[in-house]
């Protein structure tokens, strides 16, 4: 028989897991949703900073910055799904 302590400390660990498990699966689904939402993040990312490249002139030197800009904001962006997957990951583990 469980004493008072034990007791709490054994639904303790119960519901921590079932939160543990629960955001674990929360990071699963961000990770799997924001592959395709990098991906639109750099589709765009030369629309978000338009009026910054408006102020260079030579359109050569604006070309290059537009690239350098999305391919930036790519990589920035890129990390996301990795990222919250490894997460989704070691929780998982850690809820058994």
């Amino acid at each position: 028989m469980l004493r008072g302590t034990e007791r709490a400390s054994a639904g303790y660990r119960l519901y921590g897991s079932r939160i543990v498990k629960k955001l674990a699966q929360l990071l699963f689904w961000f990770g799997i949703i924001s592959i395709p939402l990098s991906w639109m993040a750099w589709f765009i990312a030369p629309e978000v900073g338009r009026e910054v490249m408006a102020g260079i002139s030579d359109p050569g030197l604006r070309a290059v910055m537009e690239e350098a800009h999305r391919e930036r904001w790519g990589i920035y962006v890129g990390h996301w799904p990795p990222t919250l997957l490894i997460l989704s990951y070691i929780l998982d583990k850690k809820a058994g």
